[in-house]
């Protein structure tokens, strides 16, 4: 289960981060760097109201899930959310009457938090239960439409408040295989005893994803205000590409295992969940490192064939540093942040989020207006470092998350000396040349696997033996 789980969720992922990356390099292309710029500046607080207001009820449903009582925390998070998004909704108003933001992009924000909610808060049920199937597909078909319908939005219009209504409709459309999956349940009534059990738990989420979402875009929001949407544009659509590479994975061993990690909680307390989580921690060590390597090395490449060239120039200075802040971040929020669900309280993911948020936006208001983007990578990286730690060091006793230090060890000096093989490579005749590359590329590839092999990661050697044992 755990290997067939976790590669239809990597597989699912997979798919959608190609065509995800498909969409940068059409909305780059379609889009000049101020239209591009003001989207992502909009979808900044799209993510802020989304976070302060929806996130926490599908995670407190996942950490206080009992399939003996399904139906009713099925029922009881279905109506907060919609009331979560009514709030949302209240407070986006407020805010147009104040005149803090125009009607128009007020609507957009509202329906991308919308789409959001319907899409994730499915996906979040779903995946508690196990429907792997339903929740890949969903995850595929929202990558396709969202390249689809946002690249009719760009042709048609060329308008960002557009785009971010296409990516919203999106979300909602992709939504319905996993909202079929779980549609009995979804008919269930609400329960007062587990909507209390849902808020005890979940309050102090309300503050920290609320404070993460802030967190996660004000690099952003002070880029826009003071060096400008243009730099924005380059800065935000490089850090989304790598952000997606690794969230991708990161997600989906979330989704997998951590799952099945929850489930053998419930079962046997943490000490059955262990050897699933070490996994996680390996698989998740292997994906940083030689991601790491692979983006470090062929950070030009994929910049001129992603972006477009007025893109170019702000993406590869900033690249090592945002490389840096997209493995951070996919620690803290898929393993060291998970640490939450097997806890009776949620406070220390607020405590990790007021860091993330005091260390970022300090950070960026210091540095941005004097090194531009390359202040805000800083800051990006040194907060998401920050946040990591309060997880890693502010867990005791037996709710932590183990740390397999000594095959972290093994796994990261590989990747290390695949990279300086590559760079030998670099210092041949073939240097840069498409054999050299190709070559470059297969080196990577098979230190990967023979790293996965060597710490049977997912069971893969395991799995080949048995293959090979039945083909003899």
């Amino acid at each position: 289960m755990i290997a067939r789980h976790t590669l239809t969720y990597v597989g699912s992922r997979g798919l959608a981060a190609a065509l995800n990356m498909a969409s940068l390099a059409v909305f780059t292309r379609l889009a000049p760097t101020e239209v591009y710029g003001l989207y992502l500046l909009v979808l900044s607080w799209a993510l802020v109201l989304y976070g302060a207001t929806c996130q926490w009820p599908k995670f407190s449903f996942f950490a206080l899930y009992d399939e003996t009582r399904a139906a009713a925390q099925v029922g009881t998070v279905v109506r907060l959310l919609g009331a979560m998004i009514g709030l949302a909704s209240l407070v986006a108003a407020g805010a147009t009457l104040l005149g803090f933001v125009e009607a128009r992009s007020a609507i957009a924000i509202v329906a991308a938090a919308c789409g959001m909610m319907v899409f994730e808060g499915s996906a979040e049920i779903a995946r508690t239960r196990l429907e792997v199937g339903a929740v890949a597909l969903s995850i595929v078909l929202r990558a396709v439409l969202v390249l689809v319908l946002g690249s009719a939005a760009l042709l048609l219009s060329g308008d960002a408040v557009d785009l971010l209504l296409a990516t919203a409709g999106a979300n909602v459309i992709a939504a319905v295989p996993a909202v079929l999956s779980i549609a009995t349940l979804l008919r269930a009534r609400g329960n007062l005893h587990e909507a209390r059990r849902l808020l005890t738990y979940g309050w102090p989420l309300v503050l920290s994803f609320g404070v993460a979402a802030l967190a996660q875009t004000i690099d952003r929001l002070i880029i826009g205000s003071s060096v400008g949407v243009r730099e924005l544009g380059a800065y935000g659509a490089f850090a989304d590409f790598l952000r997606q590479s690794f969230v991708v994975f990161g997600d989906s061993i979330a989704l997998a295992l951590v799952s099945i990690a929850k489930r053998d909680a419930r079962d046997g307390g943490m000490a059955a969940a262990r050897p699933v989580l070490e996994d996680a921690a390996r698989l998740l060590t292997l994906i940083a490192a030689f991601g790491a390597v692979f983006f470090l090395a062929f950070d030009d490449l994929l910049v001129a064939a992603l972006l477009g060239p007025d893109y170019r120039d702000a993406a590869l200075r900033v690249a090592p540093l945002l490389v840096a802040g997209s493995i951070l971040l996919m620690f803290r929020s898929y393993y060291f942040g998970q640490v939450i669900y097997f806890a009776d309280s949620s406070r220390l993911d607020a405590v990790a989020s007021v860091t993330l948020l005091t260390v970022i936006g300090g950070l960026s208001a210091l540095l941005i207006p004097r090194y531009g983007v390359e202040g805000a990578a800083v800051a990006v990286a040194l907060g998401q470092g920050a946040a990591c730690l309060v997880f890693v060091l502010g867990t005791r006793g037996p709710i932590r998350m183990p740390v397999p230090w000594r095959d972290i060890a093994v796994i990261a000096a590989s990747a290390l000396a695949c990279r300086a093989v590559i760079g030998a490579v670099d210092l041949t005749a073939m240097g840069r040349a498409p054999a050299g590359i190709a070559l470059e590329i297969t080196l990577l590839g098979i230190a990967a696997m023979a790293t996965a092999w060597r710490f049977n990661i997912l069971g893969i050697a395991d799995l080949t033996a048995r293959r090979l044992n039945r083909a003899a």
